[in-house]
């Protein structure tokens, strides 16, 4: 604290030192005081790492979340293309172990395709060569064909499991051999 008194004509400034809030005697750290600054820097740490485990985690949770659905959403974009006209499915060619569908392009083109399990991933094929990986880090996966849906039963690594359901339009029905005869005799008669 700053004091001025005033004597006569000059002014002298009398400075005072200020009062102490703690009144130790100590001029350092008391060891008390020290191992509770310990303390509560080793909590902050522990919930820090706490934190960041549980974050780490629960990312890793939800990765695998999206790549199912990526991988359904990559399929279907596949049998939806702009391109395509028509996709059915092949029951006579599916198993427990592939499924078949063919994609008819606009121009007729019939392209077959099997949706398999390779070692540890799940794949689209073609009888030329070729795959496309849809989904990685299998355990097991099953396929159900039928007229219109293809179900794909997978067990993940980690034991998750996970049900793929594709729809598909209704396969062409297969002329028989007699109508296109008929067809054929009317116009040479007429």
């Amino acid at each position: 604290m700053i004091n001025f008194m005033s004597c006569g004509v000059k002014k002298v400034y009398m400075i005072y030192p200020p009062k102490k809030l703690i009144t130790s005697k100590n001029k350092g750290f008391m060891l008390a005081e020290a191992v509770f600054s310990v303390i509560v820097t080793l909590l902050v740490v522990l919930t820090l790492q706490n934190l960041i485990k549980t974050v780490t985690v629960s990312n890793r949770m939800f990765h695998k979340t999206d790549d199912v659905v990526f991988a359904y959403v990559q399929l279907n974009r596949f049998l939806h293309e702009d391109k395509v006209k028509a996709a059915y499915t092949l029951p006579e060619i599916s198993n427990s172990r592939q499924g078949a569908f063919v994609k008819v392009d606009e121009d007729g083109q019939k392209k077959t395709y099997l949706v398999s399990q390779y070692k540890n991933m799940i794949r689209v094929t073609t009888s030329e060569g070729g795959h496309m990986p849809l989904l990685l880090n299998i355990k097991r996966a099953n396929f159900h064909t039928k007229d219109c849906l293809m179900e794909i039963h997978i067990t993940e690594k980690d034991n998750r499991n996970s049900d793929l359901i594709f729809k598909f339009g209704a396969q062409p029905k297969k002329r028989e051999k007699n109508e296109f005869s008929k067809k054929k005799k009317i116009k040479i008669e007429s």
